[in-house]
C-alpha cells in the first residue's frame, strides 16, 4: 500500500502492518505480555477494591495471590500446559486461602485464551490434558466467585469449550495449509523434472532420426562419388558428361543433406521462449510466484542494466535460493539487490525450510555463479538462513 504524505510517498506491506504482533519481551509475545499486564492491573483492582463490587475485596496478599490467575496469559503460546497447570493451581489456592471474591472479569479471559493456545500448539493427548487444567481453574473459579457460583459454571464451562475447539480447528487448518503447501512445491518440482525429461527424450530420438538420415544420405554421395570417378577412370575423354552429372548430383544431395542438418540442429537447440528470458526488474513477480511467505524485495545502489548473462543468472539464483527457504504465509523472506561498483551482490534471508536439501539447493546457486566467477556464501544463525551471492561486473560489458 502506498501513501503520500507530504509530498513524499511511503510504502507500506503486509509485514509492516503485522509487525507489532510479531515483537516480543524477552522470549515471549509482546502482544501477550500486554494482555498479561492489562488483565493483572483489572484482577488487582477487582480483588482490592479499587473497582467496587459490592462482594467482599481481599489486601494486599490478595492482591498479589491473584496474579498467578492472569501472568501465565504471557507465555500462553511457548509453553501452553505450564500456563494452563499455573493457572489451575492459583484459582484452587486463591478459593482456599483468600476465600470468595470477585476474580471472574479478569480469570476468566486469562483461563479462555490459554485454553484456545493449547488447542492451537498441543496435540491430542497433550491438549486434553491442557483442557483438563483449564477446567480445573475455571470450576473453582465458579465454585469461588460470587458472581458465578455453580449456577454459574453451566454457561462459562461451554465458552471454555469453544474456545478450545476454535484452537483445534485452527491447529488442523494451518497443518492442511502447510501440507498443501508442500505438496504444490512437490508438484511444481516433478511438474519441472518432466519437462526436463521429456526435453532430453525428444533430443535422443531426432538425434537417432538424424544419424539414420544422415548414414543414408551420405552414403548416397559416396556412392554417386564413386560412380563419377569410375566413369573418368575407364575413359577420361568419352565419359566426361557422366562425370559432370554425378558431381551435379553431389552438390545437389550435399545441399541438401545440409538443409535437412540445418533443420533437425534448430529442433535440437531450445526454442525461443514465447516471453523474454527473466531479468533483475522481475524479481518482484517470482517472489510473488515462487513463495507464499511475506517476501520483501529491496535495492541499493544505482540500478543500471547489466548483460543479459548476468541478469539471468541473478534471476535463478535467486530462484535457487528460495527453494532453501520456508513456504509459509507467516515466514519473512528478505531479498536484497546490492549495485556496488565492481559487483552484484544478491542476499536473500529467511527461516530455513524442513525439508528441503540445502546443500544442493547452494550447489546450483554456486553453479550459476560460478559461471561469471562469482560466489555463494551461507550461513545459519537464530533459525535464519542467510545467504549472499556476489557476481563481478565486467566493465567492458556493465
Amino acid at each position: 500500500m502506498n501513501v503520500r504524505a507530504g509530498g513524499v510517498r511511503v510504502s507500506i506491506s503486509a509485514r509492516d502492518l503485522r509487525a507489532p504482533l510479531n515483537w516480543t519481551v524477552a522470549g515471549l509475545g509482546a502482544v501477550d505480555v500486554a494482555v498479561a499486564v492489562i488483565l493483572s492491573g483489572y484482577a488487582v483492582a477487582l480483588v482490592s477494591g479499587v473497582i467496587h463490587t459490592g462482594h467482599p475485596h481481599g489486601g494486599a496478599a490478595a492482591s498479589v495471590g491473584v496474579l498467578a490467575m492472569v501472568l501465565p496469559v504471557a507465555w500462553r503460546r511457548p509453553a501452553p500446559l505450564a500456563a494452563a497447570a499455573v493457572i489451575g493451581a492459583a484459582a484452587l489456592l486463591n478459593g482456599l486461602v483468600f476465600g470468595p471474591m470477585v476474580r471472574c472479569g479478569a480469570a476468566l479471559p486469562a483461563v479462555f485464551l490459554v485454553a484456545f493456545a493449547v488447542g492451537v500448539r498441543r496435540d491430542r493427548a497433550w491438549s486434553a490434558a491442557g483442557l483438563l487444567l483449564c477446567a480445573v481453574a475455571v470450576v473453582a473459579e465458579g465454585l469461588y466467585d460470587p458472581q458465578i457460583e455453580g449456577a454459574g459454571l453451566v454457561a462459562v464451562l461451554p465458552v471454555l469449550a469453544a474456545f478450545f475447539v476454535s484452537g483445534r480447528v485452527v491447529r488442523a487448518r494451518t497443518r492442511t495449509a502447510a501440507e498443501l503447501r508442500k505438496s504444490s512445491a512437490e508438484l511444481r518440482r516433478q511438474r519441472a523434472e518432466t519437462a526436463r525429461l521429456a526435453v532430453l527424450a525428444d533430443r535422443a530420438r531426432l538425434t537417432a532420426e538424424l544419424e539414420k538420415s544422415l548414414h543414408a544420405q551420405i552414403g548416397g554421395l559416396a556412392s554417386t562419388a564413386a560412380d563419377g570417378l569410375g566413369a573418368l577412370a575407364g575413359d577420361p575423354a568419352g565419359d566426361q558428361a557422366t562425370a559432370r552429372q554425378a558431381l551435379a548430383s553431389i552438390e545437389r544431395d550435399g545441399r541438401a543433406v545440409l538443409g535437412h542438418l540445418r533443420e533437425v540442429l534448430g529442433t535440437l537447440q531450445e526454442r525461443p521462449p514465447s516471453e523474454p528470458q527473466p531479468t533483475l526488474a522481475r524479481l518482484s513477480e517470482l517472489l510473488a510466484q515462487a513463495t507464499t511467505a511475506d517476501a520483501r524485495l529491496t535495492v541499493d545502489g544505482h540500478p543500471r542494466t547489466l548483460p543479459s548473462g548476468l541478469e539471468l543468472s541473478g534471476y535463478r539464483i535467486v530462484e535457487h535460493l528460495l527453494l532453501a527457504l520456508e513456504d509459509a504465509p507467516e515466514a519473512a523472506v528478505d531479498v536484497r539487490l546490492s549495485f556496488t561498483p565492481d559487483a552484484l551482490e544478491l542476499h536473500v534471508s529467511g527461516p530455513p525450510a524442513a525439508n528441503v536439501d540445502l546443500r544442493a539447493v547452494l550447489a546450483a546457486a554456486r553453479e550459476r555463479a560460478g559461471l561469471h566467477g562469482g560466489t555463494v556464501d551461507s550461513r545459519l544463525a537464530g533459525g535464519v538462513c542467510y545467504a549472499m551471492a556476489r557476481l563481478p561486473l565486467v566493465s567492458g560489458h556493465a
